[in-house]
């Protein structure tokens, strides 16, 4: 059980949440609650914050921030990760430099080069691969060693069409055919 004397230091002085007072007396947060009640504790208002939990500058600067958001165009979730801090504080951030928001569904231009493991590859050469030589999107990833997920991503991200899946018909085929209707 809390004595008044104990729950006054904790919750007034040191303004620790009550949830936080459960925690080290090893109580519910409803006994915290029916403590502050029985000794009379005036509780704090709503969305109170104590000033010694609030961390300092643990969000980054103006200028690296302008470098990860526009820069590098990374996201707002991907920016809360980096510094393990919650998206409501980059966003704030943000608004505090005064660093234009992107809008919605904003996509990063894509590259000229696609970067793999053993180099790279550009978008006239998959382009060859993929529509003069008829190779499929299995065949150049093979070829590339990575996964044909990042072959069809860019496939669509240079505008390069994309055939049917299955086996294609050969040229002599399709002349075969037409000459027989």
């Amino acid at each position: 059980m809390l004595d008044e004397t104990t729950l006054r230091r904790l919750y007034l002085d040191e303004q620790r949440s009550i949830r936080e007072i459960a925690q080290l007396g090893h109580v519910s947060t409803r006994t915290v609650y029916d403590a502050l009640i029985r000794y009379r504790i005036p509780r704090r208002a709503a969305g109170f914050r104590s000033p010694r939990i609030q961390p300092a500058n643990i969000t980054p600067d103006e200028p690296t921030l302008r470098r990860l958001y526009l820069g590098e165009e990374r996201s707002i979730r991907n920016i809360a990760a980096l510094y393990h801090v919650s998206t409501r504080m980059v966003y704030d951030a943000l608004s505090r430099h005064h660093i234009p928001r992107r809008t919605t569904g904003h996509r990063k231009q894509s590259a000229t080069v696609l970067d793999l493991a053993d180099g790279a590859i550009d978008e006239a050469t998959l382009r060859h691969m993929y529509e003069a030589e008829g190779q499929s999107i299995a065949a150049i990833a093979a070829a590339l060693s990575c996964a044909p997920s990042r072959i069809r991503n860019a496939l669509v991200g240079w505008g390069i069409a994309r055939r049917r899946r299955g086996r294609q018909p050969s040229p002599f085929f399709m002349n075969q055919e037409k000459r027989s209707l």
